[in-house]
C-alpha cells in the first residue's frame, strides 16, 4: 500500500520548512478552534472561579465586620457605614452563590460592580501597590471576570439556562 502525499497546488514541488513561526501559528489555531468549540465551559469555569472569590470574600467580611467597617470609615463613604457593611457582605454572599449557580447573573455581576469599582478606587489605592497584602490585582482580576459574565451572561452550563430550555 502505498500512501500518496498531496500538497495545496500553489505550493506543489517547492520546499517547506517548517519553522517556529508556522508552530506557534498552529497552536495559536488550535486554540482558537478549541475556544471557540468549548466557548461555554470557559464561561462556566470564568463563573465558577468568580462566585468562589466572592462567596470566600463575603465569609470574610462575616467574620471580620469590625475591620470592614473602619476600612469604610476610613475612606470618603464614612456616612452610611452600617448600610455599606451590609451591602458589601451581602452582595459577595448572595452574589457569590448566585454566580456559581448560573441564575441571575448578570443581575449578580451589576449589584458586584460598585462594590468592586469604591474598592478600586477608594480604598486599596490608598493601601499601596507594593504591598504584598494588597488585593490590587485580585479586585482586577474579579471586574475583568465581571465584565466577561456581564456580557456574555449565565452561559449554557447554568440553572438559567435550564430554565429557559425546558421551564418557558
Amino acid at each position: 500500500m502505498k500512501i500518496k502525499k498531496t500538497c495545496h497546488p500553489d505550493i506543489q514541488g517547492k520546499e517547506i520548512t517548517l519553522g517556529y513561526k508556522i508552530q506557534v501559528m498552529g497552536i495559536t489555531t488550535r486554540f482558537l478552534h478549541w475556544n471557540h468549540t468549548h466557548q461555554s465551559f470557559l464561561l462556566l469555569g470564568a463563573r465558577i472561579v468568580l462566585g468562589v472569590i466572592l462567596l470566600l470574600k463575603g465569609i470574610f467580611f462575616i467574620s471580620h465586620s469590625p475591620a470592614l467597617k473602619a476600612l469604610i470609615i476610613q475612606s470618603r463613604f464614612a456616612a452610611g457605614v452600617g448600610f455599606l457593611a451590609v451591602y458589601i457582605t451581602f452582595a459577595h454572599l448572595l452574589g457569590g452563590v448566585m454566580l456559581i449557580i448560573g441564575l441571575f447573573t448578570r443581575i449578580a455581576a451589576i449589584l458586584q460592580l460598585p462594590v468592586l469599582l469604591g474598592a478600586l478606587f477608594f480604598i486599596l489605592p490608598e493601601q499601596g501597590f507594593g504591598d504584598a497584602g494588597s488585593e490590587l490585582m485580585l479586585s482586577f482580576l474579579v471586574l475583568i471576570l465581571l465584565l466577561v459574565v456581564l456580557i456574555k451572561g449565565s452561559g449554557e452550563f447554568s440553572i438559567e439556562s435550564y430554565l429557559k430550555t425546558h421551564l418557558l
